[in-house]
């Protein structure tokens, strides 16, 4: 037979799979007989109530229901307003202030453990309303809450749900019994839905659901498998540390007496020996007789662990060093950094999915009611805002503030960003942001700067061929030209006539070198390096006050109030020096073309 026949006789055989390109038939790859052909996929069994209590005693598992609730309120949330909000800083110290007198995040942080153990939880409202608990809620009839009471999904069930409200059903069913059993519809109290704050568990499909009541999973059911494994490898290793030491005891013939019967006398010399090991930590042999002690090798034992310990982080989604309670092995480094950022990012990824529709039912609710701390008048923009997990040094603050104000600044050199948007995208809110707020007015000032730009570049233009026109004619009939100098000082351009002694006179130029008429003098004295800006004024008779020229470069005040002086001879004169921001808005003020 060739071997194109047999290849084809192999592949027709009936123990031969079709779910792969590679067959062996002397080593079995790919046929009935290899052991990976019998691996199959189970369901497993959703843990029951008792079995999660019990497994809640377990250190680690213990660790893993507590660790997160408890992380979820360490920095509290609180609600942020937009900037437009009246006094917004009393508004929200006013709400964080109700929520510590009710001792809120108390009640949260027990519904979070709730909610991980059994796969839900929810927070009945006891409110102050007057009305029965099967209606639904009336913000403005609250007089106040008198208790939160939380509650596993074993005290409190959907009355009735389905596949389009199971999240959120009209009605729950809370157990008044003092001994919980399913079924038992004799004892409950029904409570409308919106009395209610449901913090459901892990995700699980419809089918699922159907035999878990309409809740979620519990956060021990994928971590069951993996901490069962660890378990038995922790209690197999403990086995054999007992028994490193493997006594030894060599006795001649001892197969023939065991043979012969003679089990009572070799009882007896065991139990001999074990008393002489007691009473002076020795034994008495016959000299034919041996005693030695086999010692058990863990090597590579260390190496498995650490295999199973991957295992056991990935399912509890944490950190080692948190479910262990170690110290971080990288201390202050990198590697450390990286365990807190990633542990703060899953922290605030369950925030999210289990905190914010809650938190948004409960803020709602108290900013409505007329004795909240709002007093009914519920703030136009509001949100649940949850402070960052990780908090960074200020150092690390301070650099990455740096970082992005070297990118605004590009920004704004390109003409990208103005200097509104910057400021209203940074500090417009309650902290500092770095998301940026594109406003559509400054937009079109942007574009129509850059259109004036435009226009200013072909009239400087124009304007210098007319000046270069006027000084050939000027040249032509011998007319003497009046000299003018260039110069820039404290970030303004200055077209400077000839000194005459006490000062220079000036002009504000545009960048393109137009004459810019928004001032309508400036007096430049002769220390150039000087940063300091006077306004000049003219004080009448009648006592108005009439604003002067801009004085720059002079040493001191009195001086540049003799060139003043010197400028309007007669009139009575003072002078104000100009603050920072007046001089930032008067070289602003240069690109605003006519």
């Amino acid at each position: 037979m060739s071997e194109s026949s047999e290849t084809s006789q192999i592949r027709i055989d009936s123990e031969v799979r079709n779910d792969g390109a590679l067959i062996n038939a002397i080593t079995g790859l790919g046929t009935a007989r290899d052991k990976s052909e019998y691996y199959s996929i189970r369901t497993p069994k959703l843990l029951a109530e008792q079995e999660l209590e019990a497994l809640y005693y377990d250190p680690l598992c213990r660790r893993v229901i507590d660790i997160y609730a408890e992380a979820a309120v360490t920095e509290q949330a609180t609600i942020k307003l937009s900037e437009e909000t009246k006094d917004y800083e009393g508004v929200i110290k006013a709400f964080e202030n109700y929520l510590d007198s009710l001792d809120f995040y108390t009640y949260i942080e027990e519904a979070l453990k709730l909610q991980r153990l059994y796969g839900g939880s929810a927070i009945f409202m006891v409110l102050d309303d007057g009305l029965e608990s099967d209606q639904p809620i009336n913000p403005k009839l609250i007089r106040g809450v008198a208790d939160l009471v939380p509650l596993s999904r074993r005290e409190i069930t959907p009355n009735d749900y389905n596949y389009l409200n199971y999240r959120n059903p009209e009605y729950y069913r809370i157990s008044t019994s003092k001994s919980v059993v399913k079924g038992n519809d004799l004892q409950y109290l029904l409570v409308h839905s919106s009395r209610v704050l449901r913090f459901d568990g892990l995700y699980l499909p419809w089918r699922q659901r159907l035999v878990n009541e309409g809740w979620g999973m519990s956060y021990l059911q994928p971590f069951f498998e993996v901490w069962k494994r660890y378990r038995g490898a922790t209690d197999g290793m403990a086995t054999m540390l007992n028994e490193m030491d493997l006594f030894v005891h060599k006795i001649p013939g001892l197969a023939n007496k065991v043979t012969s019967g003679k089990e009572g006398a070799l009882r007896a010399r065991l139990e001999a020996n074990a008393l002489a090991r007691s009473l002076y930590g020795g034994m008495a042999l016959d000299t034919e007789e041996e005693v030695t002690f086999a010692s058990r090798s863990l090597g590579g034992a260390e190496a498995l662990f650490d295999r199973l310990l991957d295992d056991l982080v990935a399912a509890a989604d944490m950190p080692k060093t948190l479910l262990f309670g170690q110290s971080p092995a990288g201390g202050l480094s990198e590697s450390g950094k990286y365990e807190d950022n990633s542990w703060a990012q899953s922290v605030e990824r369950y925030q999210t999915h289990s905190l914010r529709k809650p938190l948004n039912q409960f803020f709602q609710l108290i900013l409505e009611m007329p004795q909240g701390p709002t007093r009914g008048n519920v703030p136009q923009e509001w949100n649940v805002f949850f402070p960052p997990y990780f908090s960074e040094s200020n150092k690390e603050k301070a650099e990455l503030r740096k970082q992005v104000a070297d990118a605004d600044k590009i920004y704004f050199d390109m003409g990208v960003l103005t200097p509104l948007e910057i400021r209203k995208s940074r500090f417009s809110g309650t902290e500092y942001s770095m998301d940026m707020v594109l406003l559509e007015e400054e937009e079109q000032a942007l574009q129509l700067r850059r259109e004036l730009e435009q226009e200013a570049m072909v009239q400087g233009y124009v304007g210098q061929q007319a000046a270069l026109e006027q000084q050939e004619i000027l040249q032509q009939e011998g007319i003497p030209q009046e000299e003018v100098d260039i110069i820039h000082m404290s970030g303004l351009t200055l077209a400077a006539n000839a000194s005459n002694g006490a000062y220079r006179m000036c002009h504000l130029l545009y960048p393109d070198g137009q004459r810019n008429d928004t001032e309508t003098a400036v007096l430049v004295g002769n220390r150039f390096n000087d940063k300091k800006i006077y306004r000049g004024h003219f004080i009448e008779e009648d006592g108005t006050m009439n604003t002067g020229p801009l004085l720059l470069g002079f040493y001191s005040s009195r001086s540049a109030n003799k060139a003043l002086q010197t400028y309007a001879p007669g009139r009575k004169t003072g002078l104000i020096q100009v603050n920072e921001v007046d001089i930032e808005h008067l070289k602003s003020s240069v690109f605003d073309y006519p």
